[in-house]
């Protein structure tokens, strides 16, 4: 019986030495459409796909091998490659032949799980068994590659087998081009016409969203796109707005956005988050809020990234009681918070000192099923050193031991602070002194934190010997 977890070197080997017969009959052949391969998947839940497959397979007279591609299909595009891979199994003990349709699912649940080996097993099986593969079937490979990382990997496959004659087409492009994109190879773009292929808006907006971190080079794409009259879309512009709203540029991104509605792309939420996002980050709050009220008067509703953006906004701005107002809000428009929106919450509440609002959030938090994580509890811990109330948060950091959260670097200087400043410099240089031991390298903030505490001592000499090794271990003092 095959087996798609087959790791065989032979059958490893045996797809990139086929024959120049079997490649340029793939050139001969019409192949069906990447979207085929999942057109009659519909979703369900893991359990439901799994009791439909039993149910079909004992069907008498037994059905035919597309329902079972229906069902492993849905499987796949969920991303439960080990069930779709278990089931295939269980369909191979039937005489039941699985057709290319089905190999492609299998080699995407390959790909997907990054088992390249056994996927290349699974496209020798198509030889064997006399099917021609689809470029459905070679862009599964090629993605496989890239998401596994091996994109050099990825280009030396597609050169073999261009070399036989075969055309990829727009989708294996753009899933080469995503690849590449992501290690730095952003020159695919310019070969591609040579292939026969014309780029469209996907493959550029794939080389936007990498050249966002120098937005001249992505406006000069766009430029570029205009001109072979490929009309971006709204991805196209809120990829690049955000971009020059990570720069701090929001003149040009305003610019953008005109150019935008101009053209009939009309703005979505990723669009005036990016823009609320870019005033909050240059001290705009007033601006930012008036686009997240104006995306109502648009007609696009604000989501919890949207909230959270002017959460963030009001607590740093010390405008605590408008993020709480924001907060409630979120309910009454059918928004579940996030752990980031109470995580931002529970800071500015601390920062503010009101701590015992704080905690009471943290309880609301739980109530209401969102786990609170490491940040929730440093932010905590924080607020109650700041506030000097050490003990208390002597209790809380043995409580996060306690219920299993992994501590950081960060926990400990906040520890070793409130010590240092509640006059336990013993235990501090203690907590310092065993920090490899239990698994972390002290950073700058960690070495200023207890310099300080040795100085306000008067221990000078011991602060220089200190401040020596900080330098010796690659720390730069803080300016």
């Amino acid at each position: 019986m095959f087996s798609c977890f087959s790791s065989s070197p032979s059958k490893f080997r045996f797809p990139l030495h086929i024959s120049i017969l079997s490649l340029n009959s793939l050139r001969r052949s019409r192949f069906p459409s990447c979207s085929t391969l999942h057109s009659h998947s519909h979703p369900q839940s893991l359990d439901e796909a799994v009791d439909s497959f039993t149910r079909v397979l004992s069907m008498r007279p037994t059905p035919s091998i597309i329902q079972f591609n229906k069902i492993l299909g849905s499987l796949a595009k969920a991303n439960h490659f080990p069930t779709a891979i278990s089931l295939f199994h269980q369909l191979q003990l039937t005489p039941i032949t699985p057709d290319l349709f089905t190999f492609n699912i299998l080699m995407n649940c390959c790909c997907g799980m990054g088992h390249m080996m056994p996927a290349f097993s699974v496209f020798a099986k198509i030889f064997r068994m006399h099917y021609q593969p689809s470029t459905v079937t070679l862009t599964t490979l090629l993605k496989g590659f890239c998401l596994s990382g091996n994109v050099h990997k990825a280009l030396h496959f597609h050169d073999r087998v261009l070399a036989h004659g075969f055309q990829f087409d727009q989708v294996t492009y753009a899933t080469l081009i995503n690849g590449l994109c992501k290690t730095g190879h952003i020159q695919m773009l310019r070969k591609i016409p040579q292939y026969g292929i014309v780029p469209d808006v996907v493959m550029y907006n794939a080389i936007i969203d990498t050249l966002c971190k120098d937005t001249l080079d992505a406006i000069d794409l766009l430029n570029d796109m205009v001109l072979k009259n490929i009309t971006p879309n709204v991805h196209t512009y809120s990829t690049l707005i955000d971009g020059l709203c990570k720069e701090g540029n929001i003149k040009d991104a305003k610019s953008a956005l005109a150019i935008m509605t101009k053209h009939d792309a009309k703005p979505n939420v990723v669009t005036y988050n990016s823009l609320m996002d870019g005033y909050y980050l240059v001290n705009e709050l007033n601006k930012a809020k008036h686009v997240f009220n104006r995306m109502g008067q648009s007609g696009v509703a604000p989501d919890v990234q949207s909230y959270n953006i002017m959460i963030n906004g009001f607590c740093k701005s010390k405008m605590v009681d408008k993020a709480l107002n924001l907060f409630e809000e979120m309910y009454f428009k059918n928004l579940v918070p996030d752990t980031v929106t109470y995580n931002t919450l529970i800071d500015g509440l601390g920062k503010s000192r009101r701590i015992s609002c704080a905690f009471e959030l943290l309880e609301k938090m739980h109530d209401r099923g969102q786990p609170a994580d490491l940040i929730t509890y440093n932010s905590l811990m924080d607020a109650l050193v700041k506030n000097q109330q050490l003990e208390k948060a002597l209790v809380l950091f043995h409580k996060m031991i306690d219920i299993g959260i992994e501590l950081d670097i960060y926990t400990y200087t906040i520890l070793i602070d409130g010590l240092c400043k509640s006059g336990r410099l013993i235990d501090a240089k203690e907590i310092f002194k065993d920090l490899p031991v239990r698994g972390y390298s002290p950073d700058v903030r960690t070495y200023t934190v207890m310099i300080n505490g040795i100085c306000e001592e008067a221990l000078f000499e011991e602060a220089l010997v200190l401040l020596s090794e900080m330098e010796d271990s690659g720390c730069l003092p803080m300016p």
